[in-house]
């Protein structure tokens, strides 16, 4: 792994600034060449057929010796009324997830075989970056995604609380702008129908994915009823926000999920998962729009309240994907799915 270039772009961090709450990000002590992360989801109309195709998913994900090192499950309901079955997987580089993907139960699910057998969609969003074009931020005691992963420890940092501060903890940010290869987001106007078919889709070089997650399980009845009356209907109103607006945003996709057991049992908690078409595209929703600042003023306005008491947790990951990013697939999906809207696709395979 070669040495940081030198910082060339200052940071936002104001001088003097102090944390508002001590926050955490991930450190791994491997020295990865890039980490590799796998979003993927399963869409299914009948109630309960895409939680249990998960379930089998990850019992074939586990059986190899490259299997994650730490995986979790999520489930929403989708535009199309379709629920959604979520797995966020982590491995501690993308060599093990090579040799994971390449096994062939791993490959036969990743075909899309069964799902064009049993009619079920399959989204599959891989994500392996230099560390260096990632970020993340956690509490101490709530390690989630890539915090909770046994390769990662947490190292206090002080970029948090001002904006600017989830750039400044990407270190190549130092160095690189991280303008995203796509400008804005243009409709192709498909009417074609992706159903029954294997699509790749390579995402464009600059894409951020965001996890960003919220857990409510350690709040007592005050701030319980705090986060349900002020904090969760302007966290909503974002999303919904974002969801109807992908073409003025640059967010081609953005997923709100919530947390489940191994047996489906929905949790306190839960994370939204979008894709924009740079760090910028984010940047100017957080720092400008109506839906954000709302958001952001009632988060600040909680930590001031209840300062070391605060007992709502958040985190969240960013990854800045490069040109060497691996293709996002799409197996039985409804047109409006992921990238499918506005990216070229490559038909793998077809089930008709």
């Amino acid at each position: 792994m070669s040495e940081r270039p030198e910082r060339i772009f200052p940071m936002s961090r104001p001088a003097g600034h102090v944390p508002p709450i001590a926050r955490y990000s991930s450190r791994f002590d491997h020295r990865p060449e890039r980490l590799a992360v796998l979003f993927m989801g399963i869409a299914a109309e009948e109630g309960g057929r895409a939680a249990l195709a998960l379930s089998d998913f990850l019992a074939i994900a586990c059986r190899s010796a490259d299997a994650p090192a730490h995986f979790d499950r999520a489930t929403f309901l989708d535009a199309n009324g379709r629920r959604n079955s979520v797995a966020a997987l982590y491995w501690p580089d993308r060599s093990a997830y090579g040799r994971w993907v390449e096994t062939p139960d791993v490959a036969a699910w990743r075909a899309g075989h069964r799902a064009l057998a049993e009619d079920f969609g399959q989204w599959w969003e891989p994500v392996n970056v230099a560390p260096d074009r990632s970020e993340t931020i956690a509490f101490a005691e709530y390690r989630r995604g890539l915090s909770a992963c046994p390769f990662s420890r947490l190292e206090q940092m002080g970029e948090t609380g001002y904006w600017g501060a989830a750039r400044d903890r990407i270190p190549a940010s130092g160095w690189d702008r991280l303008a995203g290869e796509v400008a804005s987001l243009v409709a192709l106007g498909r009417t074609s129908e992706s159903r029954g078919l294997r699509l790749a889709i390579r995402p464009p070089s600059g894409l951020a994915v965001i996890r960003s997650g919220v857990s409510w399980s350690a709040c007592g009845a005050e701030q319980r009823e705090s986060y349900e009356r002020n904090v969760r209907p302007k966290l909503d109103a974002g999303m919904e926000y974002l969801r109807r607006n992908p073409v003025e945003t640059g967010c081609p996709a953005l997923r709100q999920v919530v947390l489940t057991d191994n047996e489906g049992g929905e949790l306190e908690e839960a994370y939204s998962l979008g894709l924009f078409l740079s760090l910028g595209h984010l940047e100017a929703w957080a720092k400008d729009h109506p839906t954000h600042l709302a958001i952001y003023h009632r988060a600040m306005a909680e930590r001031r309240k209840y300062q070391e008491a605060l007992e709502l947790r958040t985190y969240n990951e960013i990854y800045v994907l490069d040109e060497h990013a691996a293709d996002f697939e799409y197996v039985n999906c409804d047109p409006s799915v992921g990238l499918i809207p506005y990216f070229a696709a490559r038909v793998l395979a077809s089930g008709t």
